[in-house]
């Protein structure tokens, strides 16, 4: 009887502690992707990482030009070639690190006579099927951003802890516009 109770008492330490460490594997640090390491996207786009400098990632477009890419969210400047630096600086993205489910962060931006309000959250931690068809860990953070006209969008990204990346992101708003950008391929 004894022994059937210690068996059982260390085995219930034994499963804590393995929910334990579940849930402690469940945050990350910020991290750039290893230099030289290239993406390429379901569009055909590449993107290298060149390094890192505080919470921005270095990188490059292939066929286009540097970036940088703050808390693994925003680049600068954007794909379209505008200048996001008062935008990242109102949001203040950084904040959302180390990333854990639950952690949110709200900001407001006023820009053209407008005022947005935005909400970043890291929703879960979920397995997901990544490049190659692989199933992988990834974090999933939300932007709900809301206009002061009634304009309402949402973003999400897939952060990969594996390859300190989003490998997948989608955008929707209210007027009916919608785009995402899947990583297909990762080369190291």
């Amino acid at each position: 009887m004894i022994r059937r109770m210690r068996f059982a008492f260390i085995a219930s330490l034994l499963l804590a502690g393995g929910f334990c460490a579940a849930a402690s594997a469940q945050t990350m640090e910020f991290a750039c992707p290893d230099p030289g390491t290239t993406f390429t996207y379901d569009s055909g786009v590449k993107v290298v990482a060149r390094g890192r400098s505080g919470m921005d990632c270095n990188m490059e477009r292939l066929g286009g030009g540097p970036f940088k890419l703050r808390a693994l969210l925003f680049d600068n400047p954007s794909a379209d070639g505008n200048d996001a630096t008062a935008f990242i600086a109102a949001l203040r993205p950084e904040r959302l690190w180390p990333l854990e489910a639950g952690r949110k962060i709200e900001a407001s931006y006023k820009v053209g006579g407008g005022t947005w309000t935005y909400t970043l959250a890291v929703v879960r931690y979920e397995r997901r099927t990544g490049p190659g068809d692989k199933m992988i860990d990834t974090f999933l953070i939300e932007m709900n951003e809301t206009g002061d006209k009634g304009q309402r969008s949402i973003s999400r990204w897939w952060i990969a802890p594996s390859d300190k990346f989003a490998i997948r992101y989608d955008f929707s708003d209210g007027a009916g516009k919608a785009n995402r950008a899947v990583v297909t391929q990762i080369t190291r």
